[in-house]
């Protein structure tokens, strides 16, 4: 039974994979690629779609909700209130630290802030690991696995892997969107994953999220506000709910 839900949890990710990279997706071609019967496919489509995360439709399979902008395309906006939120973080960060760096645009402006610092730095980012080899003291370890145009950076099972047999006293997290609820958001299925996997590598973990977060979009989600130990945000304030169940759950909340 174990081996077999493991088995299903890997289709389900390669599936969602696949429909990040193609979009629309006839079922039988899925199930081709995965080698997979299509009684086998449509079962494993049908929880797919009870827990919101696809769409079947007379011409296929698509992804359900919105999608993250390219990487590229998002790091263009707000720069200067993500920067404040990264020299925030970074001022947590102590020498000799063992740090993971989540992918994500602030997140990645964290790494230009470490680029020079004394740490040890773990991250699947790949724009991260370039800012960091170009400074003169942090050391690197990239975590690798399956290439993400969309996001830049690796993910998949071998990240989450990698990361199971590594301990860091911090690490920093991006998302899509907090709901008031405390739900942190991700477009990502497969990123989700991942988020948890950093999130139980560290002894400290902060969620790096600008005002356009709140509550931004996303219909996966990796955890909880009380999983983590603080919250860096521009934003002026937070919806009274969601500042409650942070209050409750004795995670900090900084306003840069």
């Amino acid at each position: 039974m174990y081996v077999y839900r493991v088995f299903k949890a890997v289709r389900h990710e390669k599936i969602l994979q696949l429909l990040q990279v193609r979009g629309l997706v006839g079922i039988s071609e899925i199930a081709e690629q995965l080698k997979v019967s299509p009684a086998t496919m449509r079962r494993d489509l049908a929880e797919l779609e009870e827990q919101d995360l696809v769409h079947r439709t007379w011409g296929g399979v698509r992804l359900a909700g919105d999608v993250d902008d390219p990487f590229q395309d998002a790091l263009a906006r707000s720069g200067a209130s993500k920067a404040r939120i990264a020299a925030e973080a970074a001022r947590m960060v102590p020498d000799g630290a063992t740090v993971i760096l989540d992918i994500g645009t602030t997140v990645h402006h964290l790494a230009m802030e470490l680029k020079d610092r004394d740490v040890t730095v773990l991250t699947a980012s790949l724009p991260a690991f370039e800012h960091l080899r170009s400074g003169s003291h942090a050391n690197l370890i990239v975590l690798g696995g399956h290439w993400s145009e969309q996001y830049q950076c690796f993910e998949g099972m071998p990240v989450i892997d990698a990361l199971q047999r590594q301990q860091a006293d911090l690490a920093f997290l991006g998302c899509s969107g907090v709901s008031e609820s405390g739900r942190i958001r991700d477009t990502s299925y497969s990123q989700s994953g991942v988020k948890r996997a950093i999130r139980a590598a560290a002894t400290k973990a902060f969620l790096l999220a600008d005002a356009t977060k709140f509550p931004g979009k996303g219909g996966s989600s990796p955890f909880d506000v009380e999983a983590l130990d603080g919250v860096i945000t521009d934003a002026e304030t937070l919806a009274p709910q969601l500042l409650e169940r942070c209050r409750i759950n004795q995670t900090e909340v900084k306003f840069v």
